[in-house]
């Protein structure tokens, strides 16, 4: 690595976060339960349009809910969302997808229809090895594995610890590794605030409108009323799984230089929560990696521009045919 990289998340945004915030209230948390709401009839609605099949797997504690469907002869391809989030924000370009490829599409564990289990841990090498575990039992490895934001960090790790399950790799505003430009969510969090946490209506809206640029107030407008309750419900388990995710044992620097496996990097412009300028500390830690900059798109490309970033992936996936020889 030739050139010098930006300052570690973890030990200055994390470090600022961790000493201005509470613990986590054990208690709470081994009594926390699902809830019903809106948002349950809406998952399930979007997956009867969508044509795959929920699926359950077991992982010690966990039970783990995932999609799949597409062409079962066809490439599997992995799609791992990001800290908050869930199965569903890929559907829009899955549909793009189904066509050609067999798709898996879990809710991590602590996410989602996916069990959270107070006595666990969600470090970001834990999820993982639960990632790569989630491949063997499903039977699709090697696979692409594609990651957005904090499922590009974990993505990432998959892919250099558990090289022989990954086929390739694409990071789509992946979290791990700081740009030179701090974004307002890293500002928010060295205050001791996490906007990807919200507590109340008004907050689940300001989420939205930080997550997207394309669109965002239509889906800010859409997508409040329909999730708001499970998000703020959901907030002292996420609020628990982030301490965990910041507790790493090795520097991610360290651990995405040793990806091997052809890499893209994926990047909205306008993107809020981690700065466009991450894209270029990636590329430095994985020099063989190529560079995809979406312009007017914040940090959910898959939702923001579905079909840009469907062609964007299988330009990718067929050069790394080409590259590996099938």
């Amino acid at each position: 690595m030739n050139k010098t990289l930006p300052d570690s998340f973890i030990e200055s945004v994390g470090a600022s976060f961790l000493a201005r915030s509470a613990e986590p209230d054990h208690d709470l948390l081994t009594r926390w339960r699902p809830t019903r709401s809106a948002w349950n009839w809406a998952r399930r609605s979007q997956v009867a349009i969508s044509g795959l099949r929920r699926k359950h797997i077991w992982l010690d504690q966990h039970r783990v809910t995932l999609l799949e469907g597409g062409r079962m002869d066809g490439d599997p391809v992995v799609l791992v969302h990001g800290f908050g989030a869930n199965k569903e924000n890929w559907l829009l370009m899955a549909g793009l997808l189904a066509r050609r490829y067999r798709l898996i599409i879990p809710d991590l564990p602590g996410f989602g229809e996916s069990h959270f289990v107070a006595s666990s841990n969600y470090r970001l090498a834990t999820q993982a090895e639960r990632l790569s575990r989630i491949i063997q039992q499903v039977g699709c490895g090697p696979a692409h594995l594609v990651g957005n934001s904090m499922g590009g960090a974990i993505s990432g790790i998959t892919a250099a610890r558990f090289p022989e399950q990954v086929r390739s790799l694409s990071l789509m505003n992946a979290a791990g590794l700081r740009g030179h430009q701090a974004s307002d969510f890293e500002a928010a969090l060295m205050r001791g605030h996490n906007p990807l946490i919200p507590a109340s209506l008004l907050d689940v809206a300001r989420l939205f409108r930080i997550a997207t640029w394309r669109n965002r107030h239509s889906f800010s407008a859409m997508l409040t009323p329909l999730m708001y309750r499970e998000m703020v419900h959901r907030q002292p388990v996420n609020y628990r799984i982030f301490r965990d995710m910041l507790d790493i044992d090795e520097a991610p620097e360290a651990v995405f230089s040793e990806i091997e496996c052809p890499t893209l990097i994926m990047w909205g412009d306008r993107d809020a929560v981690l700065d466009v300028s991450c894209a270029d500390t990636f590329q430095t830690v994985i020099p063989h990696a190529r560079k995809r900059i979406f312009q007017g798109v914040g940090h959910l490309p898959m939702l923001e521009a579905p079909g840009l970033s469907a062609r964007v992936l299988r330009s990718h996936w067929r050069e790394a045919r080409q590259i590996l020889g099938h």
